[in-house]
């Protein structure tokens, strides 16, 4: 017994083919259609990225204070040093796609003391005060752009602050591509018929593939998908409450 199955990229390639009727059991891709369609496997994958919330992709990353610095550019190797808490010797260079939680951690004292920090949309940061005011952060605004994420953060950390604490994020990262044929996707294992089914359905229009088979191919495509976005979330609970903040800066009250 085991539950360690794994695939790599060229078979779930050749899968999908299969589901396609364009190559016969037994037969493998040439080198061109396994091209051809690892670029459209590496599409599907970056288009993945966008839905749902990818819970093996979410890591813990910390982000070490500058004094005086207000903005930190996550990604690539031109952006600020950062890590992921599981792996603390080892910068990560991708760029977070979203931040979903924050709060910075006091490592001057034993144990250390972590403190929420408030997550802030482009309006609400943009309506602040004096940017540059120095001080201990209690919010940030994160700004994903094409090859770099940008972290502002408010109050500017002052000297103090940049020594003692860092800030620590929850973020969805990007998922791996599978750059070689030998290589492992960059997914869990229930994913696995899903990517098949999904890279199938890319590929049948390329194909040819009579419609009757194209529509069962999108339909299996589409539920699997479906099934496993459903599955991949939280298991505690979410509460909702009124926001009186940007009423506050208005002028309202309750």
């Amino acid at each position: 017994m085991s539950s360690s199955f794994t695939v790599t990229r060229d078979q779930v390639i050749t899968q999908a083919l299969r589901k396609l009727g364009v190559i016969e059991l037994g037969d493998t891709p040439d080198a061109t259609t396994l091209t051809n369609a690892a670029f459209d496997l590496n599409l599907l994958v970056k288009h993945l990225n966008s839905g749902g919330l990818k819970l093996w992709k979410t890591s813990e990353l910390i982000v070490p204070y500058q004094a005086g610095v207000t903005s930190y550019a996550l990604g690539t190797a031109t952006g600020i040093t950062f890590y992921d808490v599981l792996n603390p010797h080892v910068p990560v260079t991708d760029k977070p796609l979203k931040v979903i939680q924050a709060w910075y951690r006091n490592t001057s004292v034993t144990p250390n003391i972590d403190t929420p920090v408030m997550l802030l949309s482009k309006q609400e940061y943009n309506v602040l005060g004096s940017k540059f005011s120095t001080g201990t952060s209690n919010s940030i605004f994160y700004d994903p752009r094409s090859t770099k994420g940008y972290l502002y953060v408010y109050l500017t950390p002052d000297t103090t602050t940049a020594t003692n604490m860092e800030i620590h994020l929850v973020a969805q990262m990007p998922i791996q591509d599978p750059l070689t044929g030998e290589a492992a996707v960059d997914f869990p294992d229930e994913w696995y018929n899903c990517l098949v089914w999904n890279l199938a359905d890319q590929l049948a229009v390329e194909y040819g593939v009579p419609m009757n088979l194209r529509q069962e191919i999108q339909q299996r495509a589409l539920l699997y998908r479906q099934e496993l976005e459903a599955f991949d979330v939280e298991q505690t609970s979410t509460f909702f409450q009124p926001d009186y903040r940007g009423a506050m800066s208005s002028g309202y009250s309750r």
